[in-house]
């Protein structure tokens, strides 16, 4: 048998080793080696597959979308039949609660929406405080419309009504001043009447206003407790169908008060993509209902007699959705409200917003205006 000669120097001597034996220890190591190489392809499999299940799952959450039973807002609910979820590849999951409670959810420490709605002069008025020493702050993202619908009603026959006729009128003005108004704070119709009585020269701090929401406030006008109340599209379509009037609009002085996406800043960074697809999914659903508004209406007016105080009709709806303006496109918000040059520009209604809150007190320094995000347009 042929020997092979090897040292060791631990030992300092010299073996003889056999060819058997050093076949079997030759293939010995090798199947050492296999293991080797098996249990690190193991764990590489498996650390690919936790990351695989980690980030299915992330993808697998819907994104949480609170809404108010709103005319606008009920656009949305066309992403289902329309299949967009399946087109941007994010699902969402639309949750329904009064419009108040929006912007306190989006900035709850419970996980109980992602994202909402709120109208700048609310958001702008609130901020101040619930991002005072937060290092996660709500973010206004971007802009969903423009209302201008919101107004005054009256059951009293002697409430004058004031409209873009006779607005420069200042003893007609003074005189509906004069009455009982209930309307709420930091919401767009009590920036109408600050603006108001701002271009008329009347101390507004002296205006003798009382504090109320839109509900309180109609349900108060209609039972003769408040002579004027301040007004959404739903309380002016109800106040005409108990006979009662509208008697100022915020077209009666051109004003607008955007409304859009509010989210945390965490929640953005986290969810960056799907949030983009959510803008996406918005303009798509208005374009579609508001392109042919006779025969795409049918899942916003369901989903609005099913959750809604107010059981529009077809017209009714049209009538409503009338009040504002609402882009079709990313391309078009992007020119008529984000960019500064439009019609609809959100800068300037911003400063009008800051002079407001901080002649009435809600702020305390002048605020900054939110930073729209860049979305491209298809």
């Amino acid at each position: 048998m042929p020997l092979s000669i090897s040292y060791s120097p631990k030992l300092g001597t010299a073996l003889f080793i056999g060819d058997n034996y050093l076949n079997r220890l030759t293939a010995f190591l090798v199947f050492l080696h296999l293991i080797v190489l098996l249990a690190l392809a193991s764990c590489t499999k498996q650390s690919s597959n936790t990351n695989s299940i980690n980030t299915s799952s992330i993808q697998d959450v819907p994104l949480r979308v609170g809404i108010a039973p709103y005319q606008e807002l009920a656009l949305l609910i066309n992403e289902k039949n329309l299949g967009l979820e399946k087109k941007y590849n994010t699902k969402i999951e639309i949750l329904t609660m009064p419009w108040e409670e929006l912007l306190p959810a989006v900035a709850s420490a419970g996980h109980t929406i992602d994202i909402g709605f709120d109208n700048l002069a609310d958001y702008m008025a609130k901020t101040e405080n619930l991002n005072k020493a937060n290092d996660d702050p709500i973010l206004f993202l971007y802009p969903a419309w423009d209302f201008h619908g919101g107004g005054f009603v009256t059951f009293n026959p002697a409430v004058p009504e004031l409209n873009k006729q006779n607005i420069e009128n200042k003893e007609l003005v003074k005189k509906f001043f004069g009455f009982k108004i209930g309307v709420q704070k930091n919401s767009c119709c009590h920036l109408l009447l600050w603006y108001l009585a701002h271009r008329t020269g009347m101390m507004f701090s002296r205006l003798p206003l009382l504090d109320s929401t839109l509900n309180d406030g109609f349900l108060a006008a209609q039972n003769g407790s408040l002579d004027i109340a301040s007004a959404g599209l739903t309380q002016r379509t109800e106040a005409i169908k108990r006979h009662g009037r509208v008697v100022l609009t915020m077209d009666a002085l051109n004003l607008i008060d955007p409304g859009g996406f509010i989210c945390k800043q965490s929640t953005y960074q986290k969810r960056k993509k799907e949030i983009e697809s959510l803008i996406r999914m918005w303009y798509d659903c208005s374009h579609y209902v508001l392109s042919d508004l006779d025969h795409h209406s049918n899942e916003t007016l369901a989903y609005l007699k099913a959750n809604a105080s107010t059981q529009y009709t077809l017209d009714e709806f049209k009538k409503a959705l009338s009040q504002e303006y609402i882009p079709q496109s990313i391309a078009e918000a992007q020119k008529e409200i984000v960019s500064g040059k439009g019609q609809y520009s959100i800068n300037e209604i911003g400063k009008l917003c800051n002079q407001y809150l901080l002649d009435i007190g809600a702020t305390k320094t002048a605020q900054p205006l939110p930073h729209m995000i860049t979305i491209k347009s298809d």
